[in-house]
């Protein structure tokens, strides 16, 4: 069985494509169903219609495209080069044809499109899920679905058109031209230790920094890169790190441990941190802070509820930048 082939945006010269090749929704659907089940008879009895019918939609459509499209291999049938070409198009063609057929239907029903937020881990676990769960009390009706990942593959997927927008750090080696990237927040990065640790006191020098055990980001992250980067200037050139996590659960639970201290997000601070065995270690002459954008292909024209959720997500973010620390 030949696997559903990646997602590609279709461009806007399909239309015209179909019809100046003579091509139909019907012959594609019938072309899809072939590949998908590497038979004409299992695709003739799958469609309820007559073998000679499927193989002549298959005829036509490969004289329309002037290629061959599949070849026997002893019972079945399997794509040319051409035809695993045809089908990736094709599968894109009656993907994009079906969701426009459930839009239609949501808009004929009054129910709203779903909305797609791609979401850096940290805001999609801390900040977005209570700004969505509000959104959806007054817009019931509307679907919100927000994928956490790290930046790059979020920065992605509203590049792709995969996601409507994103809330997320920028990864500065990705071309974000295409994109609107607005400061939401510049949040800040707290040294953290276990309350009754006596690996640091209240207030760590850039002696102590330099010796300690720390727990941190996995190598590669932008946080990561971001805290090291701040002790290199503050002349700590090298860190001791322990144990490292891609989550800020598992680090605060290695901190409160006392397995070293850590920077941990504003955001993933609990409320009581003493009640959680937690303390805030001073740290004169660092101060770490990690901008997060909210990002958009500059082409995207917004429903009136999506542009809601954005606006809800920008006062949100300008009363954390008001707030006192």
């Amino acid at each position: 069985m030949t696997k559903s082939p990646p997602q590609a945006p279709l461009t806007a010269l399909t239309s015209e494509f179909l019809h100046s090749r003579n091509l139909t929704l019907h012959k594609l659907n019938v072309f899809c169903m072939i590949a998908r089940y590497s038979s004409v008879t299992r695709t003739a009895e799958r469609l309820n219609i007559a073998q000679p019918a499927v193989t002549s939609h298959l005829r036509s459509l490969e004289d329309s495209l002037g290629t061959q499209l599949v070849r026997k291999t002893g019972r079945n049938i399997e794509l040319t080069q051409a035809g695993e070409r045809v089908y990736s198009w094709a599968t894109e063609v009656m993907q994009r044809s079906s969701e426009m057929l459930l839009d239609l239907a949501d808009i004929k029903k009054g129910v709203l499109g779903q909305t797609k937020i791609a979401a850096a881990m940290v805001v999609g676990t801390y900040k977005l899920p209570d700004i969505i769960i509000r959104f959806h009390k007054e817009y019931p009706a509307a679907k919100v679905c927000m994928s956490m990942s790290s930046p790059h593959l979020a920065t992605q997927a509203v590049l792709s058109g995969d996601c409507d927008f994103g809330v997320t750090l920028i990864d500065p080696t990705q071309d974000t031209s295409r994109l609107e990237t607005e400061l939401l927040w510049k949040e800040p990065l707290f040294l953290v230790a276990a309350l009754d640790s006596t690996l640091v006191g209240d207030v760590a020098t850039l002696s102590e920094l330099a010796s300690l055990p720390f727990v941190t980001p996995m190598k590669g992250q932008i946080a990561r890169e971001l805290i090291d980067e701040a002790l290199r200037t503050a002349g700590v050139v090298r860190t001791n790190s322990v144990l490292e996590f891609g989550h800020p659960e598992p680090i605060l639970a290695a901190i409160r441990a006392d397995i070293g201290p850590g920077f941990v997000f504003q955001s993933a601070l609990p409320a009581d941190l003493e009640r959680e065995g937690l303390r805030i270690v001073r740290t004169p002459g660092i101060e770490l802070t990690m901008p997060l954008f909210l990002i958009y292909d500059r082409k995207t024209v917004f429903s009136a509820p999506q542009t809601d959720l954005i606006d809800r997500i920008r006062r949100t973010f300008a009363a954390l930048q008001d707030a006192p620390a």
